[in-house]
């Protein structure tokens, strides 16, 4: 028997996102009631005129401290609780070194990457508290091992992993676990044949995840499935981040 979210309560952000999409799609199936909204800032995608079966739509900028704490407490008047949150940031995708680097662009990846996940966080644990525990699912980036061309996506990866840990530290004694999906290149419908090509030959294993990849291994970290894992960085990859590759 695989893992189970009967009777659980969940916010999934960037809800706009193949991934997000997925997410949502897989917990409303596995039994659980489902809020989704879109990520920080500007870049997010916008939360589509149709979601997965059961996903209710949160309106508004979990970057905006009073938007993410609404978000929260109409989960909860919704269904009655709040169980599991998926942090999926939203950052820009700044290609270039540092020599191409503005403040506006630190401050707009920092603000979708790490700050959203802070604020959207410190709503939902209040109310974690209450029932008893809850889990934390941070959708990161094997970038914050450092990659070329992307400093601030390295910079911001690398914070995100840190405050992954440090929240699974603060918040293990209310029984909420804190965890994070470290993700390489994701195949979408608009992926093009080549790209897909490319990004197989440069991978161990010879496979690139899928938005039902990411799905499933964000289930697994939301069930009691992983009860006893909390402060874990899992790379979902195919290998790509290995040591020597």
């Amino acid at each position: 028997m695989g893992p189970s979210l009967k009777d659980k309560v969940a916010i999934v952000t960037d809800i706009g996102s193949e991934s997000g999409q997925a997410i949502a799609a897989r917990f409303v199936a596995e039994g659980a009631q489902v809020g989704g909204c879109r990520g920080a800032g500007v870049r997010a995608e916008p939360i589509p005129k149709t979601l997965p079966d059961g996903v209710l739509a949160l309106e508004g900028d979990i970057g905006v401290v009073a938007d993410a704490q609404r978000m929260v407490d109409t989960v909860v008047q919704r269904f009655g609780r709040l169980d599991i949150l998926v942090n999926h940031g939203a950052g820009g995708r700044l290609v270039g070194t540092v020599l191409d680097a503005k403040e506006e662009d630190l401050r707009e990846v920092m603000a979708g990457d790490v700050w959203s996940v802070i604020a959207l966080s410190a709503a939902a644990i209040p109310a974690m508290r209450k029932v008893g525990g809850g889990s934390i699912v941070n959708i990161a980036s094997i970038a914050r091992l450092g990659l070329s061309q992307r400093p601030l996506r390295s910079a911001s990866q690398a914070a995100l992993g840190a405050l992954t840990r440090s929240m699974a530290i603060d918040h293990a004694a209310d029984n909420i676990r804190v965890n994070s999906l470290l993700l390489g290149p994701t195949l979408t419908p608009n992926t093009p044949p080549a790209q897909r090509e490319q990004w197989e030959k440069t991978d161990p294993m010879h496979k690139v995840a899928t938005p039902e990849d990411i799905a499933a291994g964000t289930l697994f970290l939301a069930s009691d499935e992983s009860r006893v894992l909390t402060g874990a960085l899992i790379p979902l990859d195919a290998g790509r981040s290995l040591p020597n590759w």
